[in-house]
Protein backbone atom coordinates (compact mmCIF):
# COMPACT_ATOMS: atom_id res chain seq x y z
CA UNK A 1 0.00 0.00 0.00
CA UNK A 2 1.50 3.37 -1.00
CA UNK A 3 2.29 5.82 1.75
CA UNK A 4 0.37 9.08 2.01
CA UNK A 5 3.49 10.72 3.44
CA UNK A 6 5.19 13.49 1.49
CA UNK A 7 7.82 16.18 1.92
CA UNK A 8 7.68 19.67 0.44
CA UNK A 9 11.12 21.20 -0.11
CA UNK A 10 11.94 24.92 -0.33
CA UNK A 11 15.37 26.50 -0.42
CA UNK A 12 16.29 29.93 0.93
CA UNK A 13 19.97 30.40 0.16
CA UNK A 14 21.90 27.95 2.37
CA UNK A 15 18.76 26.94 4.31
CA UNK A 16 16.62 24.02 3.23
CA UNK A 17 13.05 24.07 4.57
CA UNK A 18 11.23 20.75 4.70
CA UNK A 19 7.53 20.43 5.42
CA UNK A 20 6.48 16.91 6.36
CA UNK A 21 2.87 15.82 5.92
CA UNK A 22 0.98 12.58 6.39
CA UNK A 23 1.97 9.41 8.20
CA UNK A 24 5.69 8.69 8.51
CA UNK A 25 6.22 4.95 8.72
CA UNK A 26 8.36 2.17 7.25
CA UNK A 27 6.93 2.72 3.75
CA UNK A 28 7.92 6.42 3.73
CA UNK A 29 11.64 6.02 3.11
CA UNK A 30 11.55 6.79 -0.64
CA UNK A 31 10.07 10.25 0.08
CA UNK A 32 13.46 11.28 1.51
CA UNK A 33 15.37 10.73 -1.78
CA UNK A 34 14.62 14.26 -3.13
CA UNK A 35 15.91 15.70 0.15
CA UNK A 36 19.34 14.19 -0.53
CA UNK A 37 19.23 15.54 -4.08
CA UNK A 38 18.40 19.03 -2.75
CA UNK A 39 21.44 18.84 -0.46
CA UNK A 40 23.80 18.86 -3.44
CA UNK A 41 23.64 22.67 -3.30
CA UNK A 42 25.58 24.23 -0.42
CA UNK A 43 23.42 23.82 2.68
CA UNK A 44 24.17 25.04 6.21
CA UNK A 45 20.78 24.47 7.88
CA UNK A 46 17.80 22.16 7.43
CA UNK A 47 14.62 23.44 9.12
CA UNK A 48 11.87 20.85 9.30
CA UNK A 49 8.24 21.88 9.88
CA UNK A 50 6.39 18.98 11.52
CA UNK A 51 2.95 20.65 11.60
CA UNK A 52 1.51 18.28 8.98
CA UNK A 53 3.04 15.12 10.42
CA UNK A 54 -0.10 13.41 11.72
CA UNK A 55 1.44 10.09 12.70
CA UNK A 56 4.92 8.75 13.45
CA UNK A 57 5.77 5.11 14.17
CA UNK A 58 9.14 3.75 15.40
CA UNK A 59 10.32 3.00 11.84
CA UNK A 60 9.47 6.56 10.78
CA UNK A 61 11.23 7.88 13.85
CA UNK A 62 14.33 5.97 12.79
CA UNK A 63 14.14 7.63 9.35
CA UNK A 64 14.14 11.04 11.04
CA UNK A 65 16.98 10.10 13.37
CA UNK A 66 19.00 8.84 10.40
CA UNK A 67 18.34 12.11 8.56
CA UNK A 68 19.51 14.17 11.55
CA UNK A 69 22.62 11.98 11.98
CA UNK A 70 23.56 12.17 8.29
CA UNK A 71 23.13 15.94 8.31
CA UNK A 72 25.24 16.24 11.46
CA UNK A 73 27.92 14.12 9.80
CA UNK A 74 28.03 16.62 6.95
CA UNK A 75 28.19 19.61 9.32
CA UNK A 76 24.61 20.70 8.55
CA UNK A 77 22.47 21.95 11.45
CA UNK A 78 19.03 20.34 11.79
CA UNK A 79 16.04 21.92 13.51
CA UNK A 80 12.50 20.54 13.84
CA UNK A 81 9.50 22.55 14.99
CA UNK A 82 5.69 22.50 15.20
CA UNK A 83 5.55 18.93 16.48
CA UNK A 84 2.06 17.48 16.80
CA UNK A 85 0.83 15.54 19.83
CA UNK A 86 1.21 11.92 18.65
CA UNK A 87 4.75 12.25 17.21
CA UNK A 88 5.87 14.15 20.32
CA UNK A 89 4.41 11.45 22.56
CA UNK A 90 6.48 8.85 20.69
CA UNK A 91 9.66 10.92 21.18
CA UNK A 92 8.86 11.26 24.90
CA UNK A 93 8.19 7.52 25.22
CA UNK A 94 11.44 6.57 23.50
CA UNK A 95 13.39 8.94 25.74
CA UNK A 96 11.70 7.55 28.87
CA UNK A 97 12.40 3.89 28.10
CA UNK A 98 15.92 4.33 26.71
CA UNK A 99 18.81 5.21 29.04
CA UNK A 100 20.49 8.56 28.47
CA UNK A 101 23.91 8.48 26.87
CA UNK A 102 26.24 8.90 29.84
CA UNK A 103 29.10 10.68 28.10
CA UNK A 104 27.07 13.61 26.71
CA UNK A 105 23.78 13.23 28.62
CA UNK A 106 21.82 13.44 25.38
CA UNK A 107 18.50 11.70 24.93
CA UNK A 108 17.96 9.26 22.05
CA UNK A 109 15.69 11.78 20.29
CA UNK A 110 17.70 14.86 21.25
CA UNK A 111 18.75 15.53 17.64
CA UNK A 112 15.08 15.95 16.72
CA UNK A 113 14.32 18.28 19.62
CA UNK A 114 16.55 21.13 18.54
CA UNK A 115 14.20 23.92 17.60
CA UNK A 116 14.48 27.43 16.28
CA UNK A 117 13.62 30.24 18.70
CA UNK A 118 10.70 32.56 18.01
CA UNK A 119 8.08 32.55 15.27
CA UNK A 120 9.02 31.25 11.86
CA UNK A 121 6.34 32.93 9.82
CA UNK A 122 7.40 35.13 6.93
CA UNK A 123 5.14 37.91 8.19
CA UNK A 124 6.68 37.84 11.68
CA UNK A 125 9.89 39.57 10.68
CA UNK A 126 10.49 42.09 7.97
CA UNK A 127 12.69 40.99 5.12
CA UNK A 128 15.77 43.08 4.46
CA UNK A 129 16.63 43.61 0.81
CA UNK A 130 19.56 41.46 -0.23
CA UNK A 131 19.57 39.43 2.97
CA UNK A 132 17.26 36.55 2.05
CA UNK A 133 17.36 35.02 -1.41
CA UNK A 134 14.02 34.22 -3.00
CA UNK A 135 12.67 30.74 -2.42
CA UNK A 136 12.82 28.18 -5.15
CA UNK A 137 9.42 26.78 -6.09
CA UNK A 138 8.13 24.20 -3.65
CA UNK A 139 8.40 20.58 -4.67
CA UNK A 140 6.12 17.99 -3.21
CA UNK A 141 7.81 14.63 -2.99
CA UNK A 142 5.65 11.54 -2.89
CA UNK A 143 7.08 8.04 -3.18
CA UNK A 144 6.17 6.10 -6.31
Amino acid sequence: MPSDFHITIRRYGPTLHLTLAGELDIDSGPAFAPVWTALTDPTAVVACDMRGLAFLDPAGLQLLLDLAARLDGRGIAFFAYNWQRQPMRLLDLIDRITPTHARDRSTPTGALRRTLPGPLHASSRPASPGRRPPARPARSCRPH
